[in-house]
């Protein structure tokens, strides 16, 4: 599922995001359009892509085409438009066209980046298929939650151990592909191969069009809008409890996952154990959370919390790596003890990146907080997930609006403060 929409969403990202890249007219409308579309959570384009396609792993590959092409349009844009422009403008003055000016100019000048970008995005695709699958998607997603469900624990143990062998060879993939780019083409046939695998059960466009047009105009009923402003501050809540947990637990970790600050043996180990927690989906740990803290807000909150621990505990280790020398080893010639040198010399230096990735994640924790509400920590994400599964579409839709206005909210303040902080993209 991961590999076919993953497909679909290179197919017509790559070339959006040359559009994006060379300044072509309307390319500002399509950088808005895709903004749009990143700002609806998985979760919500699975239930909309149910309606069109049915239940199966059709629905969940359209899910994760139409937000990972918006993904890999916008990111993919901006690199280009970082790109070193001497080699552009050189081959512009020769006539070339676009897409030869894509071929030859920007895709070679930021390889790289596209390679990192890519193996993450596709990396996050493979946990992304876990929630749409909780929603009738189809894949391990369906299997997991019928078997915790079912209090199944063996099944849902061998279950998540499977996807964090398969996040885990995405790892090895993307750092294989960065050495030899050529190995990306081995996924074609893979992607192609799931589609032929899993075509949609149903087309019902007819039926689609009737449940859409029955979505309009939009409508919560009066005892729905005065409770709206408890479900946003339960929805901000989770996320910002999430990253707080998330940034308390990764900060102690990351110190003895840095490579400058722990011996070798130690800092693999930690390092294993994050990709492990970074691999299980936030709706799976919330899934074993609700077991134990019962449903609600907490939930959710430890939920994000734990998943981000592992995201932050890696970003926050690599920053405290990237600190530069001289500081540092001025400081330790003084005599200092290593604790003084953590203290006032590594902390102060990675401040800036460590508090970046921490907004970084807040912003992902709000789009995240809509998909914990599907186990009922609460907030717009289970309202929403009720409604669906009533099929009170008029208020579905409305707390679709909501949500996406919240996403773009939380998207549009991240950015401004990356901004001005100086970090315009940074991978979480």
């Amino acid at each position: 599922m991961a590999s076919a929409g993953m497909l679909v969403a290179f197919a017509l990202g790559v070339p959006l995001a040359v559009l994006i890249g060379t300044r072509a007219p309307g390319h500002r409308f399509i950088i808005g359009v895709l903004s749009s579309l990143r700002a609806i959570p998985d979760l919500t384009l699975a239930i909309l892509a149910v309606v069109v396609v049915g239940l199966g792993p059709a629905a969940g590959i359209v899910a994760l085409a139409v937000f990972y092409t918006a993904m890999i349009g916008r990111v993919y844009g901006d690199l280009f438009l970082a790109a070193d422009a001497a080699p552009l403008e050189a081959l512009r003055a020769t006539g070339a066209p676009r897409a030869a000016i894509a071929a030859f100019g920007l895709i070679p000048l930021t390889q790289s980046d596209l390679l990192t970008f890519g193996t993450y995005a596709f990396e996050c695709a493979m946990r992304a298929s876990i929630v749409v699958g909780a929603v009738g998607g189809g894949g391990i997603g369906t299997e997991l939650v019928g078997a915790l469900n079912a209090l199944d624990y063996h099944r849902s143990l061998t279950l998540i151990l499977v996807l964090v062998v398969l996040v885990a060879c995405v790892d090895t993939f993307g750092i294989l592909a960065r050495r030899t780019p050529r190995l990306v083409l081995l996924l074609l046939p893979l992607g192609l191969l799931s589609l032929w695998m899993n075509p949609p059960l149903l087309l019902a466009l007819g039926h689609a069009a009737h449940t859409f047009a029955g979505m309009f105009p939009p409508q919560l009923r009066p005892a729905q809008i005065v409770s709206l402003p408890l479900l946003i501050v339960q929805t901000l809540a989770i996320a910002i409890g999430g990253t707080l947990i998330g940034a308390l637990l990764a900060f102690p970790v990351s110190l003895a996952a840095a490579r400058r600050l722990a011996p070798l043996g130690i800092v693999l180990t930690i390092r294993r154990a994050l990709d492990v927690v970074r691999a299980i989906p936030e709706l799976v740990f919330g899934l074993m959370l609700v077991v134990t803290v019962g449903i609600g807000p907490l939930a959710g909150a430890l939920a994000l919390g734990i998943h981000s621990a592992g995201v932050l505990g890696k970003l926050y280790a690599e920053s405290f790596e990237n600190v530069p020398r001289a500081p540092v080893d001025a400081l330790a010639a003084t005599g200092a003890r290593a604790l003084p040198i953590v203290a006032f010399g590594f902390v102060p230096l990675a401040l800036g990146p460590l508090v970046v990735h921490t907004l970084f994640r807040l912003e992902w924790n709000v789009r995240a907080a809509t998909v914990v509400g599907l186990i009922g920590a609460g907030g717009i994400g289970q309202a929403l997930f009720q409604a669906q599964q009533l099929f009170f579409y008029k208020q579905m839709l409305a707390y679709v609006l909501v949500t996406w206005a919240l996403v773009a909210l939380a998207d549009w303040l991240g950015e401004r403060l990356r901004l001005r902080l100086g970090w315009h993209f940074v991978a979480g």
